[in-house]
């Protein structure tokens, strides 16, 4: 990301942020991803939607308390993928959401947010923060900040940071010296209102629709057939509403 426009400056972290490690997720890797993301934001208008398996909802007052623009961080994640992100039984599109605030959220026209499923055992729901650069997040040379993992508290209870916390809420504390491997921050934007959504109708994503198997050559097509059966399917629920409306 570069220092331009109104992003948040790499001259300095701040004390107080949502750290998030990615990987590859839903079969795509890390580099797809970022370049889906870019696209999203620059189509949306420098809004982007990040997908995150748990809420960080507890989390979220305090750190509006104490920062009301608070900025999201993005690290790579240092452990091998599981089996079942790599190649999942089945990839869904989330449809629907709710903010934090409780309200129905639209979610932005280009964004997307896929996810894997497994069909025996399927969830009823995902999260996804609301995040806003503006100029990109692919631009990730010369960036030089490190978080050390021994470095951060989680916000709220101030104990230091589980193995499974894939995204927290944090707060940067002074060491005399990082002893574990640092993690470099490779990207980072504001989360913006109303930050956290809860995701909660997914529909199948088809083989051929697949960002894992479509590669990196052919992502924004595979994203234009995910926009298109997102708009299919929403077009169908209306229509429904629609004939319910009408019934005398």
């Amino acid at each position: 990301m570069g220092s331009g426009g109104n992003n948040p400056a790499w001259s300095s972290l701040p004390e107080t942020f949502c750290w998030t490690k990615f990987g590859v997720e839903a079969g795509e890797p890390p580099l797809s991803i970022f370049q889906r993301k870019e696209l999203e934001r620059r189509r949306n208008g420098g809004v982007f939607l990040w997908g995150i398996g748990q809420s960080i909802g507890p989390s979220l007052p305090e750190l509006l308390r104490v920062n009301s623009t608070p900025e999201i961080l993005f690290s790579p994640i240092k452990t091998s993928a599981a089996t079942h992100d790599v190649s999942p039984a089945q990839v869904v599109l989330w449809c629907d959401a709710i903010g934090y605030d409780g309200h129905r959220f639209r979610l932005p026209e280009y964004s997307l947010v896929t996810s894997r499923m497994d069909p025996a055992r399927p969830r009823s729901g995902h999260y996804a923060l609301v995040c806003e650069a503006g100029s990109s997040i692919l631009e990730l040379e010369g960036k030089n900040h490190y978080l050390a993992l021994e470095a951060l508290r989680n916000l709220r209870s101030g104990t230091s940071l589980g193995a499974s916390q894939v995204t927290a809420i944090v707060r940067r504390v002074s060491i005399t010296a990082p002893t574990r491997a640092e993690y470099p921050v490779v990207a980072r934007a504001r989360l913006v209102y109303p930050y956290l959504v809860r995701l909660t109708r997914s529909i199948p994503v088809p083989d051929s629709y697949r960002a894992d198997r479509a590669g990196l050559a052919a992502f924004e097509s595979a994203m234009e057939s995910l926009l298109r059966l997102r708009k299919q399917d929403n077009d169908g629920l209306f229509s429904v509403e629609d004939a319910m409306l009408a019934i005398p």
